[in-house]
């Protein structure tokens, strides 16, 4: 072999033994890098894990409402006395974190309605006047229940909530845990028909259980006041001012079962026709009103529902009374001449909506102060400086058509119509 071929020989050689031993060296050095990368990211994996793990102790936490609170005997056994029953099965009663109840109280109030149906009816109440077209009524009602409140009660589930700061030994934390413990006991033997009754219905039977538990609540109030000196709970200003902001529609949804509902659920009370009257519930709102007498409901002539029906719904007097109000607080007596109304919305050709609503009173001199309201509510939702005449089409600034007729002497019908 020649030189220069052993030479080229023995330096390949050498420079094969050097790669592998570099080879080698790196390895080692490689497999110590790996246990130290495969030890922080199994410390990293861990970190998350963890974070992982509290994440989802959270979630399951705030899904169950931050687990349940001990409900005492001795208040249970006051609910049932109170309102003569006994509950089927021993109350439960989570905690949820205050800054999350109105997201679930905004859920609970959609998922009240036929599906869609909550944005048609939204709809039709700002094509009668009591919404503007940026009202939202439901998160608008669920900031008025849920701000400030210590407790809520979801009629849809059955299931009742205080607030993370629940004080056991607070008398209004009591006062608010009596008042939900009072919706469950009233939930449990008395449960929700299946289906959606229609608005008049639900907002009767909603003023007549919350008025219920909050006649109980008061004659917790009174016996603590009697026992300690206790004299009830101070008005939140932010739930005040939050109240002053809303359309009277909401307003008036929102406070009715109190305002009207406990009342009337006190006097049954003291008559012992309470569970007569939650066996039977009153149908309309103004049952809840004050009267010698509940008025009979007489149904408006109207025509047979379209084809092209979007929702067909009653504003009872309650509605009608809350309509009053917006042109006028002083007004609202009107409504208790009110015996039956009915709306309905249709969608048109071009996907627009129509609206027509037709209430009937208890004499044509109701109907014509009435309709004088309406021509002015007329003019208001179509910017109008004077008010339009009987029977009169007037054109708001978007082209919609509003007028008022009178089909009957003692009836009338307030249209709102898509533009020509």
């Amino acid at each position: 072999m020649r030189p220069q071929s052993l030479l080229s020989l023995l330096v390949g050689a050498a420079v094969a033994a050097g790669g592998i031993l570099q080879g080698l060296q790196w390895k080692k050095t490689a497999d110590a890098a790996a246990d130290v990368d495969l030890q922080g990211r199994i410390t990293a994996l861990e970190n998350e894990v963890n974070l992982l793990t509290r994440e989802n102790e959270s979630l399951r936490s705030l899904a169950q409402g931050g687990g349940e609170i001990n409900v005492p005997g001795e208040l249970v056994g006051f609910v049932e006395k109170a309102l003569g029953m006994s509950y089927r099965s021993s109350p439960v009663v989570h905690q949820i974190a205050a800054e999350e109840l109105r997201d679930r109280v905004t859920a609970s109030i959609e998922s009240r309605y036929p599906p869609n149906s909550l944005d048609h009816r939204q709809q039709a109440w700002a094509l009668m006047g009591l919404l503007t077209p940026n009202d939202r009524f439901a998160p608008q009602l669920a900031a008025m229940r849920s701000l400030g409140a210590r407790s809520w009660f979801d009629d849809q589930t059955g299931d009742a909530w205080v607030t993370n700061r629940y004080d056991e030994a607070s008398v209004p934390d009591q006062s608010a845990l009596i008042r939900v413990l009072g919706r469950i006991l009233i939930h449990q033997n008395y449960p929700p028909p299946p289906g959606y009754p229609g608005d008049e219905p639900a907002n009767s039977r909603e003023a007549l259980h919350h008025g219920a538990a909050m006649a109980v609540e008061n004659r917790f109030l009174a016996r603590q006041a009697v026992g300690i000196g206790f004299a009830g709970t101070q008005t939140d200003s932010g739930a005040r001012d939050l109240l002053e902001s809303l359309p009277v529609f909401v307003k008036g949804i929102a406070t009715f079962p109190s305002l009207q509902g406990t009342p009337r659920a006190e006097r049954l009370i003291d008559q012992e026709k309470l569970l007569e009257t939650l066996h039977s519930p009153p149908q309309t709102t103004s049952w809840f009103f004050p009267s010698d007498e509940v008025p009979a409901t007489m149904n408006p002539v109207v025509p047979e529902p379209s084809a092209s029906s979007v929702i067909v719904e009653s504003a009872g007097m309650l509605g009608l009374q809350l309509w009053l109000q917006t042109l006028d607080p002083e007004l609202a007596p009107l409504a208790h001449a009110w015996r039956g109304d009915q709306y309905e919305l249709t969608a048109t050709d071009d996907s627009s909506l129509d609206l027509v609503w037709n209430i009937r009173l208890e004499d044509e001199d109701s109907a014509n102060e009435l309709l004088e309201l309406a021509l002015a509510m007329s003019g208001a939702l179509a910017q109008s400086d004077t008010d339009p005449e009987l029977d009169e089409v007037i054109t708001s600034p978007d082209g919609r058509r509003i007028s008022v007729s009178k089909p009957q002497p003692d009836s009338i019908r307030f249209s709102n119509l898509s533009p020509e």
